[in-house]
């Protein structure tokens, strides 16, 4: 049986009544009603959702068209309508579907639902949606390829248990069996976005989310290094997921010298206080930021502070935008945090170690007094005090790389998770020095 906390949104240990302690067990189906209006249910690790968006390329062959690519072993579907956009777009974006189904999951095209008067929002449960994706587009590469017709994708898993060892099994086999049967293209307009929340739907405590907000501003340009400078998308040109530190609210309210009030009296959580305290060399700016951060007294309210104020900043590399419910798209969203800053890949072990890698920093905000935690948090106010890295400077590859390193072991994570980005970062950084 669940604890619950207070309506004020903050985390708080689990009411037991009077009656249950002398009785030794916790509140009663009964009590649990009691001001259920004024209660919600406390964050648990094990409730943890996670999903995936997956952006790509998906190739036609035009009829009476060779095959640009005969060599490879992976067959190619002909177009039945080359000449009708939509007819492609149902015809790729079914075959895919088809492909999911064949692995034993449940999926859907937006095509069909939309004709049935049903809505996605239905399935996030459930099945794996497949749609448009409405950022991708051939470039050069794809364009050289004569013959092919390309139909810009977009494949959205189910919401899954984070910590269900079956979770990365599924993930895993549908994005294999997808690679093995179709020549799937990504570019710099694609992306693969990470979707967090609770598996019942409901919202993260405010403390939840200012816990995962302190760690996300604190570690953005550590996190924000898996992204290729050399991409024509480095600076977002094609897509939405700009840096946290420069477009948010929070951004601008610290760039303009906006008085801060209030110290770390303020803050409830003893891990970050500690933290911080801990390290007098945090710069002023990142110590207002941290209060600032904890201040805020509704989700909504964190969730506008930490998204931008203009429509193309709302959706952030580390996006809120849910939380403040500032548009009908974020209203009609999940409550869920979304990553959105890495590069379009179909490299399957890259994906499925960024899944763990966003999994398990919600996992270390969701846990109280998580001690991987206090290790991350501790690491990046220590490098706060150095002199920061800008987002896209020169600056050594390795540099990069060993500081992502030390980040994912602070946290946690299994090298077999991050070892891949950080060969990237360390590869693709020094080409930019």
């Amino acid at each position: 049986m669940a604890p619950f906390i207070l309506d004020d949104e903050r985390q708080s240990p689990g009411l037991i009544t009077d009656d249950a302690r002398r009785k030794g067990f916790q509140a009663t189906e009964e009590s649990k009603h009691v001001e259920s209006s004024q209660r919600t249910e406390v964050d648990r690790v094990e409730d943890i959702s996670i999903a995936l968006e997956w952006k790509l390329l998906f190739p036609l062959l035009a009829p009476g068209a060779k095959d640009p690519r005969p060599d490879d072993g992976r067959p190619v579907v002909e177009a039945r309508q080359q000449d009708d956009p939509r007819a492609c777009l149902e015809q790729g974006h079914e075959r895919v579907a088809q492909t999911i189904r064949e692995v034993g999951e449940d999926a859907v095209t937006l095509h069909s639902l939309l004709k049935k008067g049903g809505e996605e929002k239905d399935f996030w449960a459930s099945s794996w949606v497949v749609k448009k994706a409405n950022s991708a587009e051939p470039m050069e590469e794809e364009k050289a390829l004569e013959g092919y017709i390309w139909v810009p994708l977009e494949i959205c898993s189910p919401k899954m248990r984070f910590k269900d060892a079956q979770t990365r099994v599924r993930m895993q086999k549908v994005l294999e069996t997808l690679n093995a049967s179709h020549r799937l293209a990504a570019n710099c307009t694609c992306e693969v976005h990470i979707h967090l929340g609770r598996i019942d739907g409901r919202p993260w405590s405010l403390s939840t989310l200012q816990r995962l907000g302190t760690l996300l501003w604190l570690g953005e340009p550590t996190l924000r290094s898996i992204r290729d400078p050399n991409s024509p998308n480095f600076d977002n040109i094609y897509t939405w997921g700009f840096a946290m530190r420069q477009r948010s609210r929070l951004a601008k309210k610290l760039e303009s010298q906006v008085a801060v009030s209030g110290g770390l009296g303020a803050i409830p959580d003893k891990q970050v206080v500690h933290a911080v305290h801990g390290h007098s060399t945090v710069p002023a700016k990142e110590r207002a930021a941290v209060v600032e951060i904890w201040k805020a007294a509704s989700r909504l309210e964190l969730g506008q502070l930490l998204s931008g104020p203009e429509k193309m900043y709302r959706r952030l590399g580390f996006n809120f935008s849910a939380f403040g419910k500032e548009d009908e798209r974020a209203k009609r969203n999940p409550r869920t945090i979304e990553f959105r800053m890495m590069d379009g890949s179909v490299d399957t072990s890259l994906i499925l170690g960024w899944l763990v890698i966003c999994g398990t920093i919600a996992e270390t905000a969701v846990a109280r007094l998580h001690s991987h935690y206090a290790a991350a948090l501790g690491l990046l106010l220590q490098k706060s005090g150095q002199s920061e890295v800008p987002d896209g400077s020169q600056v050594s590859g390795n540099r990069r790389g060993r500081e992502f390193r030390e980040l994912m072991e602070a946290l946690g994570v299994p090298a077999e998770h991050y070892r891949g980005f950080e060969v990237k970062i360390r590869r693709e950084h020094r080409c930019h020095d």
